[in-house]
């Protein structure tokens, strides 16, 4: 019976200094600020996927107002991180905003420093060489699509034209007989 009265007695407080403690501890907590540049540039390439993942859920409305709003925003900064967030809405697939050929002329116009490349600067890396190899493949299909369209005509032409000969035999046959 001493023992429950004793817990009886104890655990408001206890409870009482676990709320206390829970009110104390930041909704977000403190950037820690660090003199590595790798923690920084991961937190910029977290920040850039965790961008492209909602803009790629919006509506055409609210994708028009965000890439406006990011464009002003390079316009006025030409950070890196304003840059690649341009990248990334321009190269959204089956958007009105889709431009992949600013796309890649933002990614060559990017500043290259001297320093070992960042993870910043190695995702603009990977998407030039990802963006050029495609509009390469573009380049290509279309120039397939044209040779097609050409050799469908050639194809008809030569239809016809067999059916033209196969039209002039049998008239001959028909005179012979």
């Amino acid at each position: 019976m001493i023992d429950t009265a004793r817990i009886l007695r104890v655990l408001p407080a206890v409870m009482l200094a676990l709320l206390a403690a829970c009110s104390i501890i930041p909704k977000h907590p403190p950037i820690i600020e660090s003199s590595s540049p790798d923690l920084v540039v991961t937190g910029q390439m977290d920040d850039m996927m965790e961008f492209y993942d909602i803009v790629r859920k919006q509506s055409p409305a609210e994708l028009g107002q965000v890439y406006e709003k990011v464009k002003q925003n390079f316009v006025h900064n030409k950070s890196d991180a304003n840059r690649a967030r341009l990248v990334l809405l321009l190269i959204l697939p089956n958007t009105s905003i889709r431009d992949v050929s600013s796309a890649i002329h933002l990614l060559n116009e990017w500043p290259r420093d001297g320093k070992p490349a960042s993870n910043l600067q190695s995702f603009r890396n990977l998407l030039a060489s990802l963006l050029a190899e495609q509009q390469r493949l573009h380049h290509s299909v279309e120039e397939l699509s044209q040779k097609l369209k050409e050799e469908q005509k050639r194809s008809e032409t030569l239809k016809s034209q067999i059916d033209a000969i196969k039209s002039m035999e049998k008239n001959l046959i028909l005179r012979e007989l």
